[in-house]
């Protein structure tokens, strides 16, 4: 571990900041549906926030140029607690308002994930990388996995409004926390044309064999997943499985704690060569998705949802592993933005394709195309598995 300090701050100060983006999402949505009851008004809260993060992580490069890492974040922070202030005080405004201070919520968002992925290297160090970032994982999906439930629970107990202030203080803790993050200097380049600020991070990941064919994966993998999203889960749950809607929690649940688990599986398996992972991991992803919408009973629909979140988190670490390892340490910033905007771009744009799918010809074919496409993406790696090896603990 190069800075053990730094690293624990970021990881604590970004676990409270992704506790309080749940906790948000959350009270907005009960504030929102009790002013509109309108299920078609809450579906643009997801909408808008895809499309801003999408924009927040393509203008990253222009403020990489410019600011150190971590200035950047104490900035991203802070104006998240700007913003949710802004939104607790205006909640009984227009829905058009909170969706402008949702969408400014999110682009500030699409700063913060590229930054912390480009520190990590920094103070893990190579050696360390991969057990930080299987830490790191495994934090995020604890957290997602209890904020959920914690904050159904404050919804039901006090309302969105009181969630919205606890959620504005979990902010304001983050934020404070980031302050103990090591400064790393801004090395004093000549700041290049608009342009290529904007496109140089482009024009490094793809030049280079490794990157791009992470990013082309990366991008695979966020397509193929959209057909888990929440509307069609819920469709399964009635057509094929026959349950009630508490079975759609249940899958959600048992699939975040195999995220969970496979992010500890991926910390003892530290000397399998990451190619391993991703090739077995998208064809198994491609059988096990089939498998599903063939279930024998309704409970092995929960034990292949909880097999799919293992295998979908190992994928995901080696991917980052090799990313991060791959990239030079000015670049990784850059890099990070155009694989937030290419992962982010694939999800919105294949949840509408999955969305059309299932409701034109049944939940069946979306499901298969998934499993078609994570076949094909295992595929792609074994093909390119030279560019992509790499063994996870050199």
């Amino acid at each position: 571990m190069n800075d053990g300090r730094s690293f624990y701050f970021l990881w604590v100060s970004q676990m409270i900041a992704n506790a309080g983006d749940v906790l948000y999402i959350v009270g907005l949505i009960q504030l929102v549906y009790l002013s509109s009851g309108s299920v078609l008004t809450l579906t643009l809260i997801p909408l808008t926030i895809t499309f801003s993060r999408l924009i927040g992580s393509f203008l990253t490069p222009l403020l990489l140029h410019r600011f150190p890492l971590r200035r950047i974040l104490l900035s991203s922070m802070f104006g998240k607690v700007v913003v949710l202030s802004a939104v607790f005080f205006m909640k009984e405004e227009a829905i058009v308002w909170i969706l402008l201070l949702v969408s400014m919520n999110a682009f500030l968002d699409g700063w913060a994930s590229p930054v912390r992925q480009a520190m990590l290297p920094e103070f893990a160090g190579k050696e360390s990388l991969p057990k930080a970032n299987s830490l790191v994982a495994t934090s995020d999906n604890t957290v997602n996995l209890a904020s959920w439930p914690i904050g159904a629970f404050f919804v039901a107990l006090v309302g969105g409004g009181p969630l919205l202030l606890i959620t504005i203080s979990l902010y304001l803790v983050g934020w404070l926390l980031t302050f103990g993050i090591k400064h790393i200097p801004l090395l004093k380049k000549e700041v290049p044309l608009l342009k290529e600020q904007l496109s140089s991070g482009w024009a490094y990941s793809f030049s280079h064999p490794s990157i791009r064919n992470i990013l082309i994966l990366d991008s695979l993998l966020a397509f193929t997943g959209a057909v888990w999203i929440s509307a069609i889960l819920y469709v399964y749950v009635e057509d094929v499985l026959d349950k009630s809607a508490a079975w759609w929690g249940y899958i959600n649940a048992f699939f975040s704690g195999g995220c969970l688990i496979g992010g500890v599986i991926f910390y003892k398996l530290a000397k399998l060569p990451a190619i391993k992972l991703i090739i077995g991991g998208s064809i198994l992803t491609g059988i096990v998705t089939v498998w599903f919408i063939h279930p024998v009973f309704a409970v092995m629909a929960l034990v292949l949802s909880f097999l799919l979140g293992v295998v979908g988190q190992l994928q995901g670490i080696a991917h980052l592993t090799i990313l991060q390892t791959q990239t030079e340490s000015e670049q990784l910033g850059a890099v990070f933005s155009a694989q937030e905007v290419l992962v982010t771009a694939a999800f919105g744009i294949s949840t509408l394709m999955f969305g059309w799918l299932a409701e034109s010809f049944g939940i069946d074919l979306a499901f298969y195309v998934s499993a078609f496409l994570s076949v094909g993406a295992g595929i792609f790696a074994f093909v390119q598995r030279k560019t992509l090896y790499y063994q996870l603990n050199e």
